[in-house]
């Protein structure tokens, strides 16, 4: 008959590895065991951990089996004594309080009379130094010393109370804590059963998946500037882990990985792409449309802030930090696991269409080790934390942009006038005129240099034309003869994707101005335009 030899072993987490919702756990420990079997039983395992992942290697034995144990400590019905003790609690905080109050009014009292009475003896000793008498000063000081007792009496009794409410706040904290802990809970352990062939030190390890965690990546971008033009922005990614488990991950070597094992390997299906045809309709209903270009690096999404999906670029990463500690507490724990420095171009930008603000840009190129993953950016200056922004995936060697906040000492107004002229009988053609006006201020006591971007509609029918006018076709000096005078810049650039592009110089306390003036041509039986 075999005899199995059962034992406590103490096998920690040593690794831990953090995929997008969940997290693989090695645990290991040694333990010098007899020849034969041996049961080592390690408390202390999440009862939340998957079964069928539950894996166990030997070294210096070998393996027999390996299980996950579960017990359900009876639940006991403490709602009322829980209410009961919470109500003390309450009492208890009320009073200690108001002993605080009482006790910060015996102070200011006794440290009052300690004054009056430093100034009556002043008094006294002035007044006998002119030779003055004071036939009550006996009556008075008495009073005084009276008061000065009677003021200390109140200050102890005070404080001992203070000192008497605290312990028996922290003495209830305890009982409550207690009672919450005899409650109920789920204690789970893992038993190895492992066969030495001789006596000697065994080896374990232990591996399992775990739900109930996860991580996102989270950046830091902080701007040095060296001039208006130029700067360093020191950058550092963080893992943002966050874990509720049931075990505290103390002292492990943390990996984050961006692998997807539950997405399975089958192709998708294809569907059948019917096509119809119908007959050309005599009038053609047009639509304008935003559309946002990207380029690799500079794109961002749009709408509200917040913590995505962890897109990889499809490279697999993984990043990982040795000696961390995650506490149990499902609470974000910031864990840095890269960085890098490189320098920035800096410029004032403006997009009037957009914001009505002159924005700090900064371009750098991604000169780190890894790819920045989409995440947060918590933008940092002089001043302290200016704002944050979001990042799309950037590949090494890439270049990215950041904005940085507005300019306070520029100011932008941008005002918008419309025209249109319908087709008579001599024209086939309805056109509408824009024109487009941005007024620049600076306020500050430098020059400045701002880029002002507005955009031109792009046309995708060929019953729709797109007319740019010439710099000089919308002058304010002409259209608004009775305004004040204000320069205009009419150097400008245009690109394949409508952007209409003006570097300005913006001289200290002055003004400058530009335009833009296009048409858009449809042709009769155009709607929509």
């Amino acid at each position: 008959m075999t005899t199995t030899t059962m034992t406590t072993m103490q096998a920690p987490i040593v690794e831990v590895t953090v995929l997008e919702d969940r997290a693989s756990i090695t645990r290991r420990g040694t333990l010098a065991v007899p020849a034969g079997q041996t049961r080592l039983v390690i408390a202390g395992v999440s009862p939340i951990l998957v079964d069928k992942t539950l894996i166990a290697t030997a070294t210096g034995a070998r393996v027999h089996d390996v299980r996950c144990e579960r017990e359900r400590v009876a639940w006991v019905d403490r709602s009322g004594e829980l209410a009961a003790l919470d109500a003390e609690r309450r009492a208890l905080v009320d009073d200690l309080a108001r002993v605080a109050a009482q006790l910060a009014a015996a102070r200011a009292e006794s440290a009052a009379i300690v004054d009056l009475i430093e100034v009556s003896s002043r008094e006294l000793a002035v007044a006998a130094a002119r030779g003055v008498a004071a036939p009550t000063a006996n009556a008075q000081l008495a009073e005084l010393d009276a008061l000065d007792a009677a003021a200390g009496t109140r200050l102890v009794d005070g404080e001992t109370r203070e000192r008497d409410l605290t312990s028996a706040l922290g003495r209830l904290d305890g009982r409550i804590a207690q009672a919450r802990a005899h409650a109920g809970e789920d204690i789970a352990r893992i038993v190895v059963d492992v066969i030495a062939e001789q006596a000697g030190d065994v080896t374990v390890t232990i591996g399992y998946v775990v739900p109930g965690c996860a991580w996102r990546p989270y950046h830091r971008a902080t701007l040095g500037r060296t001039d208006a033009t130029t700067g360093t922005i020191a950058w550092q990614t963080a893992a943002c882990v966050w874990q509720a488990t049931g075990e505290a991950w103390t002292g492990v070597a943390l990996t984050c990985s961006l692998e997807r094992a539950s997405l399975g390997v089958e192709p998708p299906d294809l569907v059948d792409d019917e096509l119809a045809a119908r007959r050309r309709p005599e009038t053609v209903t047009v639509e304008s449309r935003e559309h946002e270009h990207q380029t690799t690096g500079l794109g961002a999404a749009s709408g509200a802030l917040e913590v995505p999906g962890i897109d990889d670029g499809g490279i697999g990463l993984t990043l990982g930090a040795t000696r961390v500690s995650v506490a149990c507490d499902g609470t974000p724990h910031r864990i840095p696991v890269a960085s890098f420095a490189a320098p920035a171009q800096l410029a004032l930008v403006a997009i009037p269409l957009r914001s009505p603000w002159v924005h700090l840009r900064a371009r750098l190129v991604n000169t780190g080790a890894i790819p920045l993953l989409a995440g947060p950016v918590d933008l940092i200056m002089d001043s302290g934390l200016v704002g944050r922004a979001e990042l799309g995936f950037v590949a090494v060697g890439e270049t990215f942009e950041l904005g940085f906040g507005p300019d306070a000492e520029i100011r932008v107004h941008r005002s918008e006038a419309r025209e249109r002229d319908d087709a008579g009988l001599l024209s086939n053609w309805n056109v509408q005129t824009i024109r487009v006006a941005v007024r620049l201020s600076n306020l500050g006591a430098s020059q400045r240099e701002v880029i002002v971007t507005e955009r031109i509609p792009i046309s995708e029918v060929e019953q729709v034309e797109i007319q740019l006018a010439a710099p000089q076709a919308y002058l304010l000096a002409k259209a608004e003869p009775r305004a004040e005078a204000i320069t205009q810049i009419t150097a400008r650039t245009v690109d394949e994707r409508g952007l209409v592009s003006w570097s300005v110089e913006l001289p200290p306390q002055g003004r400058r101005a530009v335009t833009l003036e296009y048409r858009v041509r449809s042709q009769r039986g155009v709607a929509g335009v």
